[in-house]
């Protein structure tokens, strides 16, 4: 549904990418639904990536309550997501993943905050829960989450301070220019969110959870995924880097920081990407050249030993007993 705002009511689109999501997606829009009143205009944009189930059936459904456009070629959720944000035309803009759901008053609620704050972002909470093969709770499951203290801002980013997809609203205007990166497909959520916070735009914060986010049965963490998302990783912190250097705000303090979080990915960069380990690990030493595994480094052997041979041999004497224990136990 397209706005024509007549009054000086506030407009929000809300974005939902979709791929093969038929069976939740009737929950998530009935949750978009939900939040609309006088005190609030609501466009719905639904992004169909190329789904190839009933997904369009489900989606002609709602007829003009949504506006609906479909990709002739599955882009992800975030080049998705990037066609929804060219189509909007309300003043703020919510992401919501097509599998999740609104919690009441969500979108009311946050709208009042960044209007009475004059906010770019406002960062609610959420919550996570399990959900069974008929898309309902599973009690015992439910995990909240607060909103992250993003003051200071540099040191909060660089702690990986973040709120995922769908638990920030941000004023459109101040987005603009801003788009998901196809390239990073995850923490995709991380690195855009990154972009947005560190225009040092106005945060307001809610502690109420913004929506559920909902785990359901699926695919599990594989070797293609764990790669992805340590390649993803390592750019969100160059994205972090360049733009605080950028503002010159990239103190050896915070370098050394970044060469901690480098770090924490380092292990499978060096079982599964031998040239993408070592322009990290050179890195690192340019960023701290007396670095010494400590926050993101859980196995004290191993501290001891980048103690005695650096970082980087030790990383590897490690990764290649491991390789070496695994196929003696395939040969078992």
């Amino acid at each position: 549904m397209s706005l024509t705002n007549q009054t000086d009511v506030p407009c929000l689109s809300v974005i939902i990418p979709t791929h093969n999501r038929a069976q939740h997606l009737p929950q998530t829009l009935e949750s978009v639904f939900s939040q609309q009143g006088e005190e609030l205009l609501i466009e719905t944009i639904v992004v169909d990536d190329c789904s190839t189930d009933q997904t369009q059936s489900v989606l002609a459904s709602y007829g003009g309550k949504i506006l609906v456009h479909r990709l002739d070629s599955n882009k992800g959720a975030g080049g998705a997501r990037n066609e929804g944000l060219r189509l909007a035309t309300g003043k703020y803009v919510k992401f919501l993943d097509s599998d999740d759901v609104l919690c009441p008053g969500t979108l009311k609620d946050e709208l009042r905050l960044a209007e009475g704050n004059t906010a770019d972002m406002v960062i609610s909470g959420w919550g996570n829960v399990q959900i069974d093969d008929r898309l309902v709770a599973i009690p015992g499951t439910e995990r909240l989450s607060p909103p992250p203290d993003m003051v200071p801002l540099p040191d909060a980013v660089l702690m990986g301070r973040a709120a995922p997809t769908s638990a920030v609203l941000y004023r459109r205007e101040y987005i603009e220019g801003l788009w998901w990166d196809p390239r990073i497909r995850c923490p995709d959520d991380w690195h855009f969110f990154c972009q947005a916070a560190l225009r040092n735009g106005r945060i307001a914060t809610r502690s109420s959870p913004a929506y559920w986010l909902r785990d359901h049965s699926g695919p599990r963490a594989s070797i293609a995924g764990m790669l992805t998302y340590a390649r993803g990783h390592h750019s969100v912190l160059s994205l972090i880097e360049e733009t605080l250097a950028r503002q010159n705000l990239l103190t050896q303090e915070r370098k050394q920081r970044l060469a901690q979080y480098y770090y924490k990915q380092i292990y499978v960069l060096a079982m599964h990407d031998a040239e993408a380990f070592n322009r990290a690990a050179a890195h690192i030493l340019e960023l701290d050249p007396t670095f010494q595994p400590v926050a993101h480094e859980r196995k004290w052997p191993m501290r001891v030993i980048s103690r005695l041979v650096g970082f980087r041999r030790a990383v590897l004497l490690y990764t290649s007993a491991k390789r070496w224990l695994h196929v003696g136990s395939d040969n078992a």
